[in-house]
Order: structure tokens, then C-alpha cells, then sequence
């Protein structure tokens, strides 16, 4: 059940990271710098504002909805939604006073948080109520119309940014339009002001913790653009989203399996049957990101010189082996170490370590980006990282104490040491075709890291393909 629901949301965030890497190559070939930095600080804005107004209701819906039994938040939850878009004219009006100057596009990010807000809300009752398949098809619809949407507008209409901003709004609202009907079969609970007020009551402090997570996570963009501009800004978004578009989606699927079979067995099971669960999910999650993570590191060159616009690669190539470390402990922080804070409903938590990495990426962006500039913030990040996701460990002490061996961590580390050695040997021969170059090393890692892995039994692949050989 687990691998079913795993493998389906792998293959949900998969063609989604598929459509978004696309889009970056696309787009870093006919935008320039300047113009991708537009849509880098429109989508950072369009986080923030999603998550302070919507970010309750999605916690909310997932929180208590995977609880099963009598729960039905959903009728509660679109009246709290739609009560909020009431106020989307005062969200305009405050956003276009916070950033006057950059107005023409910023205030289409506030469309694009409506949007993202209720496709979210859309998307956790999917999730809680395991309706796989039609959290796949909407992702995989919503990633595809973006690309299309993008393409017209920029290439047809020459938008630049801002046509990206708004392409991306349409695709969620159309998706919506597809999806959303489907949400509401029958039964349904009728609104109701207790479960409202229980929404607020967890939702509302998850939302705080969740905001400085997404305020961490836009900063690095915000201080580039206020010392090098925005044209530093899309060089330096360019190389994140490309990173983002590969280790964030396996990290994703395997975190959106895990929390509502987490959840349903503390509620049905207990701890130690939850302390099982979260150890395998842990092996999986290291399985999985710790090759990516390395092998990406070391075809980051050619990976960005084959991928990537030429105003874009030679940044790139420096920032990538950087990022990738980040975001390796950015995923264990989200789809880890959090389900500690959710299981135990201790949002605060969660904030105090928000906190802690904020305060960290803050200090260390003012060290380094203006001696080391962008180099200095991809190393801001990766320091503000691993710092949090130690913290986070040590704070899940205080929620749902998370179960820690060793023992998984060496076999995927001693597999992805493995599949190094022969990458890096492969990468320093080249032939001189570009594809084949990347592709060499590629394919050398992939076929040693899968032999490791059967041999060390990583996250019981052994023991699976053994049973599944002995049915056939």
C-alpha cells in the first residue's frame, strides 16, 4: 500500500518537475536574466501571500481529515476560503504600496497565491482521503497547462515575467475547473463553527511556523535583488529552480504518502507502529535523494552547459553542486523531520525551528553576499540548512521524538561512495559530444547505485524484488 501510494505521487511530482524543467530550459533561452528575475520575485511574493491567508486551511484540511472516521472539514473549509477571497482587494491594494515599484508584475503574483491556495486546499483533501490518482492527474494536468499557458504568452504576446506569472494563475484556475467538482461527493458535513474554530486553533500556528519557512526560502532572492538587482536574481533563480525541479519532487512524493499513514497510525496503532513507519519512510527518503543530490553535484557543468541559456550556465555550474546539498537537507527537514510537529499538533515547533534557520541564513547572507555575491548566498543557504535540520531533530524531542538509526545512513551512504568513483572516473573522459558526456557519467551512476542497493538491501528493495520474483 505504502510503495503503491509512494510510487504514484513519484510519478505525479515527476512529470510536474518533467513540464517545470522544460520551462526552465525554455524560458532561460528566451528571457533574458532580467526578465526570469521578474517572474523569480513574482513567484516568491505569490508564496508569501498564499501561504499568510491560506496556509491554515491546507494544514487544517490534511491535519484532520487523515484522522478517517466522521471527519469532513470540506464544506467548513471552502467558507473559510471563499471569506478570504473577499479580501483580495485589499491584498492588491496593500501589495501594490509595499512594492510600488515593481507593481507590474508583483500584483499579478496575488492572483497566482488565490489560485495556489485553493488548488492546495483541493489537493490535501486528495491527499487525506488517499484519492491517489486524482492528485496525479491534476498535478500532471496543472504542470502541462503552465508550459503551454508560458509559451503563448511569452513567444505570441512577448509578456516576458509577468506572462509567466499569469500563465502559471491559469493553470491552476483550469485545473481547478477540472478537478475541483470532484472534492465534493456526497456526504457532505454542513459548515460547521466548532470545526472552524479547531481549524484555527492548529492551523493558525502552523501557518506562522510555515510562513518563516517560505519567507527563508524567498530571502536568499530578496537580498540578491537588493544588492546585485534582478538581473543577479534570475541568474541565480534560474540554477534554484533547476535544482528544485529535480531533488524537490521525489522528496515530495514520498513526504505526501507519509504524513496521512503516519497520522492514521498514531490515531489507530500507536507509536511503535508509527516509529516503523517513519524509520523506513527515513532509509527511503536517503535512498532516493542522496544519489541524486551527489551525482547531480558532479555533472553540474555539463548538465548546466547542455541544459541551460548562455547567460545562465557559467552561474550555474558554480551554484548547483552547492544547492543540491541544500535542498538534500531542505527535504529532510519538510518531509521528515516536520511529521514530528504534525503528528504531535505542536506547530510552535515547527516555528522555533523556522526560526532558527532563518536567523542563520539571514546572518550568514550578510557575510557573505557582498564578499562572495552569489556564491556567498547558495553557501548561506546550504550552512542555514543543516543547521535546521539538526535543530528540528533535537525539537522533536519535545513532539513526537523521532526515530533515529544509524544503520540505514551508512548502507546509502556506502552505496552512494560506490556510484561516485566510477561517475567521477567516466565524467574526466570526455568524448566531446556534449549529450554523451552527460550522458555517460549518468547512466554509470544510475547502474552502480542500483546494484549497490539491491546488494545492501536499501530500503528492503532486495527483499521486495526476491518476493515479487518468487509470485511471478
Amino acid at each position: 500500500m505504502m510503495f503503491r501510494q509512494i510510487s504514484t505521487y513519484m510519478i505525479a511530482n515527476a512529470v510536474s518537475a518533467a513540464f517545470g524543467f522544460v520551462s526552465v530550459v525554455l524560458f532561460t533561452r528566451m528571457l533574458s536574466p532580467h526578465e526570469y528575475g521578474i517572474y523569480v520575485v513574482g513567484t516568491g511574493v505569490a508564496g508569501v501571500i498564499s501561504t499568510l491567508l491560506f496556509g491554515w486551511i491546507k494544514f487544517s484540511v490534511l491535519r484532520f481529515e487523515s484522522e478517517g472516521g466522521s471527519k469532513d472539514v470540506r464544506t467548513t473549509a471552502l467558507y473559510a476560503y471563499g471569506g478570504l477571497m473577499l479580501v483580495s482587494p485589499l491584498v492588491v491594494a496593500v501589495t501594490w504600496l509595499i512594492a510600488e515599484n515593481s507593481s507590474t508584475y508583483v500584483v499579478p503574483a496575488v492572483f497566482v497565491a488565490f489560485m495556489v491556495g485553493l488548488f492546495e486546499f483541493v489537493q490535501e483533501i486528495f491527499r487525506s482521503r488517499q484519492r491517489t490518482g486524482a492528485y496525479m492527474w491534476s498535478v500532471i494536468l496543472r504542470a502541462v497547462l503552465t508550459v503551454i499557458f508560458s509559451a503563448g504568452l511569452v513567444m505570441l504576446f512577448g509578456m516576458g515575467g509577468q506572462g509567466l506569472l499569469v500563465s502559471v494563475a491559469c493553470s491552476y484556475l483550469v485545473t481547478l475547473l477540472v478537478y475541483a467538482p470532484g472534492v465534493w461527493r456526497r456526504p457532505r458535513h454542513p459548515f460547521d463553527v466548532d470545526l472552524l474554530k479547531d481549524m484555527l486553533r492548529f492551523g493558525i500556528p502552523m501557518t506562522a511556523s510555515s510562513f518563516v519557512f517560505v519567507l527563508h526560502t524567498v530571502l536568499d532572492r530578496m537580498i540578491i535583488v537588493t544588492y546585485m538587482g534582478e538581473t543577479a536574481a534570475g541568474v541565480y533563480g534560474a540554477a534554484a529552480d533547476l535544482v528544485r525541479q529535480i531533488i524537490l519532487f521525489p522528496g515530495v512524493a514520498i513526504g505526501s504518502a507519509t504524513i496521512p499513514v503516519a497520522i492514521r497510525l498514531l490515531t489507530q496503532d500507536g507509536r511503535e507502529a508509527t516509529n516503523r513507519h517513519l524509520t523506513e519512510t527515513a532509509e527511503m527518503l536517503l535512498a532516493v535523494l542522496m544519489p541524486m543530490v551527489v551525482g547531480l553535484a558532479l555533472v553540474a557543468p555539463g548538465f548546466a552547459s547542455l541544459i541551460l541559456g548562455p547567460e545562465f550556465r557559467d552561474a550555474a555550474a558554480m551554484l548547483m553542486p552547492i544547492l543540491v546539498f541544500a535542498w538534500l537537507f531542505r527535504s529532510i527537514s519538510y518531509q521528515f523531520v516536520h511529521v514530528s510537529f504534525q503528528l504531535a499538533k505542536k506547530p510552535g515547533l515547527m516555528g522555533v525551528q523556522g526560526l532558527i534557520i532563518l536567523a542563520i541564513n539571514v546572518a550568514a547572507m550578510f557575510v557573505l553576499v557582498p564578499r562572495f555575491q552569489l556564491v556567498g548566498a547558495a553557501y548561506a543557504l546550504l550552512i542555514a540548512e543543516i543547521g535546521g535540520a539538526i535543530a528540528g531533530y533535537f525539537l522533536s524531542y519535545r513532539a513526537h521524538r523521532l526515530p533515529f538509526e544509524l544503520r540505514p545512513i551508512l548502507r546509502v551512504s556506502l552505496a552512494t561512495a560506490t556510484m561516485a568513483v566510477p561517475t567521477v572516473i567516466v565524467g574526466r573522459h570526455p568524448t566531446g559530444n556534449a549529450v554523451l558526456d552527460l550522458a555517460a557519467p549518468i547512466i554509470t551512476g544510475v547502474v552502480v547505485y542500483t546494484l549497490a542497493g539491491i546488494a545492501l538491501n536499501l530500503a528492503g528493495v532486495r527483499v521486495a524484488l526476491t518476493r515479487r520474483l518468487r509470485l511471478a
